[in-house]
Formats: structure tokens, C-alpha cells, sequence
């Protein structure tokens, strides 16, 4: 785990357990990897060396890794990782599903940019260090320490939803809108037509467990070990 300056954004992340990223895949044999040389790669979770690591584990657990994407600079550059798309497009339109070793918003920009195909966290995103001053951004991940996108169709309700809420929609939404601003869309209206399109409304049927927001409390610090 690191932190980089990116952009006047700090990043921390991790790659989840093993059994966390095999159970992710249940179901899908057919796995195409995406990392990049930005903040992936320098916290030591989607760099090249680590998409190799993470091909031989899923082979060895019975998937077929057909290739892995390394983005130059990062996936949530849009521009960068449409390029890789269509270079890619026979690969990817063959495969059953995306593992995304970098962050949050990396997992959702694919998940915006291919729909058809579902797209998995590989990793944990931490927490930002600071923020972007000039340039426009829109919120895709908080940081949360606990990354439920795969339980979610790749779009995140703590990071989209005015009032975080875990298990859909409040009372004061209408016509897919948020009560806050009537120009932005309900978070849980997306997520259902996700679900829905993807087959997997029952993820809506469980009821979730209370967020553990001590995973996000700070201030915090991450000292590496050395190996």
C-alpha cells in the first residue's frame, strides 16, 4: 500500500484477499486484468509486475486470464483508457468479466465505458489526501476502505448518494432524480437498471450490514513494510 500525488489528489489503496477476489469471480472464467502506471502501479496493487502476480493466481485457481491492459498514466483518464478499449475490443468483447487492480473510480469508468461487461475492485481504495483545485471532477469513490462494487453493478451509493444511504432509495426521490438536485440522477434508480440489465436484482434483496465507517476515520497514516 502507498500513497501518490496525482493530479493534486493523494491516493492510498490495497488489493483485497485472495478470497475475497476469487469469490468476486464466481461464476466468470474468462478474465481480462486493467492496472496502470499511476497510482496502481506505485502502490504496488496494478503495476506490471502485480498483474502478472495476479494472472499466475487466477490460472492457478482455474480462470482464463486472456490478457492484461497496463494503462499509461491511468484507467480513469478517459481518453487514455478509450484507446486501450479499442485496441483491445476483440479480447474484451470475449471475455466474461474485468478485474480492476487500481481504485474505485477506475472500476466505475469501465463499468461506464463498457456496460455490457461487468467490472470488479480488485482493490481497496483508502482515502484521498487532498483535493483538486481548478479542474472539474465529478465524486465516483470516497474511499471508504470497504469496496462494494460487485455488489452494486460497479456504481458506488456512499460516494453517489446525498445521504449514503446503503439499502436504496430514500422517500424524496422521483422520477430517477435526487430530492437535493433535480439535475442529478438517483444513484439507486442507476444502480437497479444496472442490476436489472445485469440479471442480479436479487443483490437488491439482502439486506446490508451497517457501514463500518471506523475504515475511513482519520487522520490516518500507512507505513509500508518492507519485504
Amino acid at each position: 500500500m502507498c500513497t501518490l500525488l496525482v493530479n493534486a489528489t493523494m491516493i492510498a489503496m490495497e488489493l483485497k484477499s485472495p478470497e475475497e477476489i476469487l469469490k468476486m469471480l464466481e461464476g466468470y472464467r474468462k478474465i481480462v486484468l486493467f492496472g496502470d502506471s499511476g497510482c496502481a502501479q506505485m502502490c504496488d496493487v496494478g503495476g506490471i509486475l502485480q498483474l502478472e502476480d495476479m494472472e499466475d493466481f487466477l490460472r492457478q485457481n482455474g480462470k482464463e486470464v486472456l490478457g492484461r491492459i497496463f494503462v499509461e498514466g491511468g484507467i480513469c483518464d478517459t481518453n487514455n483508457i478509450r484507446q486501450e478499449l479499442i485496441k483491445n475490443q476483440e479480447m474484451l468483447e470475449r471475455a466474461d468479466a474485468f478485474l480492476i487492480q487500481a481504485c474505485g473510480v477506475a472500476t466505475q469508468t469501465l463499468t461506464e465505458l463498457m456496460p455490457e461487461k461487468e467490472s470488479f475492485p480488485a482493490a481497496n481504495s483508502k482515502f484521498l489526501g487532498s483535493m483538486p483545485e481548478r479542474f472539474v471532477h465529478e465524486e465516483r469513490c470516497i474511499m471508504c476502505g470497504d469496496c462494494i462494487l460487485d455488489l452494486t453493478g460497479g456504481i458506488c451509493p456512499i460516494a453517489r448518494c446525498a445521504k449514503g444511504i446503503l439499502n436504496g432509495p430514500c422517500g424524496g426521490s422521483m422520477d430517477g432524480k435526487c430530492e437535493r438536485d433535480p439535475d442529478t440522477d438517483c444513484v439507486w434508480q442507476l444502480i437497479y437498471d444496472r442490476l436489472k440489465a445485469l440479471g442480479k436484482l436479487d443483490n437488491l434483496r439482502s439486506i446490508w450490514k451497517v457501514k463500518d465507517w471506523s475504515l475511513a476515520r482519520g487522520p490516518r497514516e500507512i507505513i509500508k513494510q518492507e519485504t
